[in-house]
């Protein structure tokens, strides 16, 4: 009974930090909802009706009512934004990029229907630009949104359009955003994405044929609208180019365009530590092998994985020849005491969110710069200060990083990667039972340092990674031949 009451408490705290987190996020996401309702009745009636006549008293319920129906959509993106960032997301952030790329959509969609033609809203717009900087749930939420904004602008606009075409012009167009949803797919490079948002539209057009015949016009109308509703499709995929490259700047999103640009090891940041620190560069290219390969082996975005792992590490530039993997014989740590010793092994994670946030690199990355070693203690000095203890009594949180642990799984496969990759770059074992033993060990250690509990990281997980890594691992530290002593044999 006792126990069922402690489980009630703690399901009840966790309701209530997760309210405190939904009224905090809106609290700071309450005015893009006002601006965003304002901005899209206000040029909505502007365009769809007169718009001084729509503040007079004859048409002013029509006028409330664009309000309200605005207002209730932008509250609806809000929590559905919310809702699919989840506890390790950033809604905030999610939402305002959704919400500056509706208002876009929304507003290049009246004008083009109001001034060409009702099939020419580019609806396809906001679906291509938010699946790539946020996600597919995103970014079907918000075109469906930006449609349903459109098709009551005309219905509260009073105006004399056709009603019936409108809503058939949506909703084709928003099809054509579906099926361009559906097959473009991330990690595509730039061109093969573009590529892949000219051609899916075709499939919806023969529906845009059928549903001009259904209204009843056999006119040429039927071809400017087949024409108006590729086009607009084919303009969104053109503007998708210099919107993505400019909003993933303003909000520094790590997309799979500009994590493909950070890998690329011309990058200035990445040729320093080439050349600054050769030892922990090698290192690091072996550990983005390895992330990546666990991160598609449990679900997680490889790209994102592989380019943490290149710059987890950059805090050693800061001093470089006090890690073993930049050292050929001096080793600067044999003139310190074990104390200083840790504190600047332990600095480089500080160190490295802070040269991260200086080259401004995505937060993900900042993030796991700190958190790769997560509160887990520096083993080695710990020893030898306590071998130099007289009492042989010592209080290991003196000799640990200082944290945080890792937040997201893809900082705890870095986590268990680095560990591996630098115990086992110079243990040879005799036979394979060994070798599986070794990495078995080093990530049980982990986990009884408590290391993953702060990450949605689950033990299924932990044991694909362990067997992702044994299986890969070989293939990287494999032994050369000697052909000398072949020879000679």
């Amino acid at each position: 009974m006792i126990d069922d009451v402690r489980d009630l408490s703690v399901v009840e705290k966790k309701k209530i930090l997760a309210r405190k987190r939904f009224f905090k996020c809106l609290g700071q996401c309450i005015a893009g909802i006002v601006i965003a309702t304002c901005a899209c009745a206000l040029f909505g009636l502007f365009m769809a009706s007169d718009f001084l006549a729509a503040f007079k008293p004859s048409a002013v319920y029509k006028t409330v009512g664009l309000f309200v129906t605005a207002f209730w959509i932008n509250a609806l993106l809000f929590a559905g934004v919310y809702r699919f960032a989840g506890k390790d997301g950033k809604p905030v952030r999610d939402y305002w990029l959704c919400t500056i790329i509706a208002v876009i959509t929304y507003i290049v969609s009246m004008v083009s229907s109001k001034m060409l033609n009702v099939f020419a809203m580019p609806l396809t717009l906001s679906t291509l630009v938010i699946i790539e900087l946020i996600g597919r749930r995103s970014a079907t939420l918000t075109t469906a949104l930006v449609a349903i904004l459109v098709i009551f602008t005309y219905v509260f606009s009073g105006g004399s359009y056709d009603i019936s075409l409108v809503v058939a012009a949506a909703i084709c167009n928003g099809l054509t955003a579906l099926v361009v949803n559906f097959f473009v797919h991330k990690h595509y490079n730039r061109l093969k994405f573009l590529l892949m948002a000219l051609f899916s539209p075709l499939i919806v057009q023969p529906i845009v044929v059928a549903v001009t015949l259904a209204l009843g016009d056999v006119s040429i109308n039927m071809f400017w609208h087949f024409v108006w509703s590729y086009g607009s499709a084919v303009a969104a995929a053109l503007l998708f180019m210099p919107l993505v490259a400019m909003f993933e700047g303003i909000f520094n999103i790590a997309d799979d365009f500009r994590l493909s640009e950070l890998c690329n090891l011309s990058n200035p940041l990445l040729k320093r530590l080439a050349s600054e620190a050769p030892g922990t560069f090698n290192h690091s290219l072996v550990v983005g092998n390895l992330a990546e390969a666990c991160a598609s082996a449990i679900g997680e975005n490889p790209n994102m994985a592989r380019c943490a792992a290149y710059y987890h590490d950059i805090g050693k530039l800061k001093a470089p020849l006090y890690f073993s993997e930049n050292q050929s014989s001096y080793n600067p740590h044999d003139e310190l005491i074990p104390e200083v010793s840790v504190s600047m092994i332990t600095s480089h994670t500080l160190f490295g969110e802070i040269l991260a946030r200086q080259n401004k690199l995505p937060s993900e990355i900042v993030d796991i710069c700190r958190q790769h070693h997560g509160t887990a203690p520096v083993g080695y000095f710990y020893r030898k200060a306590l071998s130099l203890r007289e009492d042989g009594e010592l209080a290991v949180n003196k000799y640990t990083y200082a944290g945080p642990k890792p937040q997201t799984k893809i900082a705890a496969i870095i986590m268990v990667a680095d560990t591996i990759e630098a115990a086992m770059r110079a243990f040879t074992p005799d036979t394979r039972e060994e070798y599986v033993n070794r990495i078995n060990k080093l990530v049980d250690e982990k986990v009884e340092l408590r290391q993953f509990d702060e990450c949605p990281i689950t033990m299924g997980d932990i044991a694909v990674i362990k067997t992702t890594i044994i299986e890969v691992l070989p293939s990287i530290h494999h032994r050369r031949v000697d052909y000398d002593k072949r020879k000679k044999d």
